[in-house]
């Protein structure tokens, strides 16, 4: 055991390569350890965007099953208002069950009198239970005091309760838990007649959320007005507790700012402790209810594969180091094995005094010729010590200039990258807009009011245009450099604004907010490209208001000197001066969760130079941020 470990301590391959792991290990283990942070912050946002995603498409699957049952109680009011006959009413409570196998009853109840014939009340109720419909007039109780007709009478329009138990002894009715869609029946005159209530079983949207688990211990929660459980995963909460009673509000202060962003209405995340387990609550509204629904994911889950990570990181790092130890000592004892043969060969010159020059010899033989080859190798490795310095100084400072060079590319080539995700995300989100309208239309073609429609297409058309500047913007980007712009073309340019006020109009049709203010004369005509033209200023206003929110933009147009100006102004929150140098920069962005790729200025100001035009950032504009495009008047 001893010879090995002297063989190791005399060994100079061994020593120069545990120096040079000594020296390399901080590095490499602190980059490991960055690119482990950050894969943990990735991992934790990819994960909070994946249940975001199943939230909001579990609220989509719920909202449209709720979207049917207010389609069957509208379709099936008219034909109670049309015939309203005893019979007829309890064949047309009976038609909406047998034809929505999701809801669970409906009853159409009068008002007191309504038919003087029968008794005082009268209700036609129909309920499904398992495979078995049952329908008939229920027996004679005070329906009026129910939540089911009251909230809609007190209100005068259709809405949904909170979930209720309306179980009533000696009378058919439902033995669960169900939640009602309830619409009042009006005459022409305004009188109500009745209430048409068509029920839901709250165990049917439990069903429905326990099956929508995006992570393996993930569960959903439903909340109504008043923070009472509507689903939860313990049934024996429903209905019977809050979120506000089941846990102390001193102890859980963050359940119960939970409890009230999810009763308020609002839409988010949050960070939350309970039962000893950390935990992350996506949450947000049921369309066209006072109701919340919230997606529960153990922290333990949504960090796993970084947990895992973390378990295969650590002794790969152990195995990399040694691996490393390894390789660095074959490589010094590979390269050092002629400096060992020298020390075999001069081993009676071991004790000499190597701080001064080895003194030339006279001798002929071996030892002679060696040592006068040291003394040539000392003398020129003075020389080359000095070569060696100058060159690595001039090294030092190419290296620095390529490392600077490098790092340019880098940058360039990363926002580049983030450009092409980015340009991803922004297609993909109009297009799944636009693919979710098409899919309603074709579903709900029959069912669906002409305003509805006229909504859908517009958004349709809303995001074809937002895909299309998109489009356009890249292959412009991809050509500028190949096809010189035409600036021939003879242009009205009065005639020009408006057909880039219309451009922006058609983008914002529900308020562009544009201040117009025209020095021109009229007609004023230049010669330039039409195209682009429209296309650089109609970008500029498109970008203000963007960055401008509510407040309007102004724009105004006249003749300086020989050059008409365009000037685009908005009151947004403007730019920081020290990023004034890299606005026109190719995909800078000051905010990288912002929408756009960050090409739209710099291909914006390519466009205008190609024009033979100038466009500058006002630097003394305070108030948000003011372009001036200048285009030859000529």
């Amino acid at each position: 055991m001893k010879r090995p470990l002297l063989h190791i301590q005399k060994s100079l391959a061994f020593k120069l390569s545990l120096g040079i792991l000594l020296i390399v290990a901080p590095v490499f283990i602190v980059c490991i350890s960055f690119l482990f942070v950050r894969s943990r912050q990735i991992v934790k946002e990819e994960a909070k965007l994946h249940a975001t995603h199943s939230l909001e498409n579990t609220a989509l699957h719920i909202e449209k099953y709720m979207e049917e049952v207010e389609v069957a109680t509208e379709n099936i009011s008219w034909l109670v208002m049309k015939n309203p006959n005893p019979d007829s009413l309890l064949n047309y409570s009976r038609r909406v069950v047998e034809l929505n196998p999701n809801i669970s009853g409906c009853s159409i109840t009068m008002e007191p009198g309504f038919f003087p014939q029968l008794s005082h009340n009268f209700s036609a109720y129909t309920i499904r239970e398992e495979q078995l419909i049952e329908t008939e007039v229920e027996k004679d109780y005070n329906y009026y005091e129910k939540v089911w007709y009251k909230k809609p009478t007190e209100l005068g329009k259709a809405c949904w309760t909170d979930p209720y138990n309306d179980f009533n002894e000696g009378t058919l009715s439902s033995p669960f838990i169900i939640t009602s869609y309830c619409k009042p029946l009006f005459t022409e005159q305004g009188d109500q007649i009745g209430v048409i209530a068509t029920d839901l079983s709250a165990a049917w949207l439990n069903n429905i959320l326990a099956s929508q688990k995006p992570y393996p211990n993930s569960f959903c929660l439903m909340l109504g007005s008043n923070g009472a459980y509507i689903v939860h995963p313990n049934r024996l909460k429903q209905s019977k507790q809050s979120i506000f009673t089941a846990y102390d509000e001193d102890k859980h202060p963050d359940i119960s700012a939970l409890g009230k962003a999810m009763t308020t209405g609002e839409k988010g995340s949050q960070h939350v402790e309970f039962d000893g387990s950390k935990y992350w609550v996506f949450y947000q509204p049921v369309k066209g209810t006072q109701w919340s629904i919230a997606l529960v994911c153990p922290e333990s889950d949504i960090l796993g594969s970084y947990q895992t990570l973390t378990l295969v990181l650590i002794p790969l790092i152990l195995i990399g180091l040694l691996l490393m130890l390894f390789f660095c000592w074959k490589t010094t004892k590979h390269f050092i094995r002629p400096i060992d043969q020298l020390a075999l060969q001069t081993e009676q010159l071991a004790q000499s005094d190597f701080s001064t020059k080895m003194p030339r010899s006279n001798r002929n033989d071996v030892v002679g010729n060696l040592q006068n080859s040291f003394s040539t190798m000392q003398e020129s490795i003075d020389q080359n010590i000095k070569d060696i310095m100058q060159t690595n100084e001039e090294a030092e400072r190419n290296n620095q200039e390529l490392d600077k060079a490098n790092q340019l590319a880098q940058e360039a080539t990363q926002r580049k990258d983030d450009t092409i995700r980015e340009a991803s995300r922004l297609i993909r989100t109009p297009l799944n807009i636009i693919g979710g309208f098409i899919q309603v239309l074709r579903d709900n073609q029959t069912t669906m009011s002409e305003k509805d429609a006229e909504e859908a297409v517009e958004a349709i058309n809303q995001n074809s245009i937002i895909i299309r500047r998109m489009a356009h913007m890249l292959f412009d980007v991809s050509r500028k450099e190949s096809y010189p712009l035409d600036c021939k073309q003879e242009i009205e340019v009065n005639s020009l604004v408006e057909e880039i006020m219309e451009n922006v109009k058609e983008m914002y049709p529900k308020g562009s907010d544009i201040n117009y203010t025209n020095l021109l004369p009229n007609p004023l005509t230049i010669h330039s490209n039409r195209l682009y033209l429209v296309r650089s200023v109609r970008e500029l206003l498109i970008n203000a208001k963007k960055f401008a929110s509510e407040n309007p933009i102004n724009f105004r147009t006249e003749v300086v000197g020989g050059m008409v100006r365009f000037t685009i102004e908005d009151h947004g929150p403007g730019i920081p001066a020290e990023l004034h140098k890299h606005v026109f920069d190719p995909f800078f962005k000051m905010d990288i969760y912002s929408e756009g790729f960050g090409i739209g200025l710099g291909l914006t100001k390519q466009h205008v130079r190609d024009l033979g035009g100038t466009m500058i950032l006002d630097a003394d504009y305070k108030d948000g941020v003011r372009f001036l495009v200048e285009i030859p008047n000529a």
